[in-house]
């Protein structure tokens, strides 16, 4: 037997509708976990200041793991953070443009930042940034940077993943996939698994104490720490290993669904 102490979740395409709406009455079930003594996560890559405003009525109850684990956030302070140097996302902003292919987008801890000259896709990219703005040149900024991104209005990313990316700069820097149009490029040690491992041990929480749900290739390092993982109907393929089960979809509330069966177990797996 099991008891289970920290439950974390993806959100896009886990937790999430494809609407990017929360599961009904989702606030009331992160209320039980936290009365039954099991700490919720969502384990994201979107930026923070996107995922305090969707928590907000709950954020006592609660933490989170933003830009695919660069910043853990724990009672509204920054518990744990690894922002890239000015050096490195101005030479990653650079291969990029010498690329010729996606939009590069600075994510820092306030808002992310476009070049002027990809003004067209602001709206379409305000859909998943709540705060974006567009500047003359985002290499001109210093500020603090959790996270680079490079945005593929078209798609095509699955092609060019391991070429222009994975290859050249794979062995220093953590490049993920966050969706079908969205490459992440965070600081080496950075992944939701590591986070987790860090608030982990602020909780005093072990990894087989853990419960993790995800869908894509930015979610593999905490589906392989947490002792159970699930990952949902849709998930890619390459991420199967690492999963204990595959759950429903998104649009049938899988995520919240098994929450509520480890609720009515009082968070103990047998």
């Amino acid at each position: 037997m099991t008891q289970i102490k920290l439950i974390a979740s993806d959100l896009d395409h886990t937790l999430l509708t494809e609407a990017g709406t929360l599961p009904p009455h989702f606030y009331d079930e992160i209320r039980a976990l936290h009365n039954q003594g099991i700490h919720f996560v969502a384990a994201s890559g979107r930026a923070i200041y996107t995922l305090k405003p969707m928590f907000e009525p709950v954020k006592d109850c609660m933490s989170l793991v933003g830009e695919n684990g660069a910043v853990v956030i724990r009672n509204g302070k920054i518990v744990y953070s690894q922002f890239l140097p000015k050096a490195d996302y101005v030479r990653l902003i650079q291969h990029t443009r010498t690329l010729g292919l996606g939009v590069p987008l600075l994510c820092a801890l306030d808002a992310s930042y476009i070049d002027e000259q990809y003004a067209q896709y602001a709206d379409n990219l305000r859909h998943f940034i709540t705060e974006l703005r567009v500047v003359p040149d985002i290499t001109q900024l210093d500020v603090d940077v959790p996270k680079y991104t490079v945005y593929y209005p078209n798609g095509g990313l699955t092609d060019v993943y391991e070429r222009d990316y994975v290859q050249p700069l794979g062995d220093q820097f953590h490049v993920t996939v966050g969706g079908s149009e969205f490459l992440d490029i965070m600081h080496r040690v950075v992944n939701k698994g590591h986070a987790l491992s860090e608030l982990g041990g602020l909780l005093d929480v072990t990894p087989d104490e853990m419960i993790t749900f995800g869908d894509n290739l930015n979610d593999i390092e905490m589906l392989k720490l947490a002792g159970h993982s699930y990952i949902m109907q849709a998930a890619t393929k390459a991420i199967e290993p690492y999963a204990t089960a595959r759950i429903g979809s998104n649009g049938e509330y899988a995520v919240a669904e098994k929450i509520q069966s480890v609720l009515d177990q009082h968070g103990v797996l047998v």
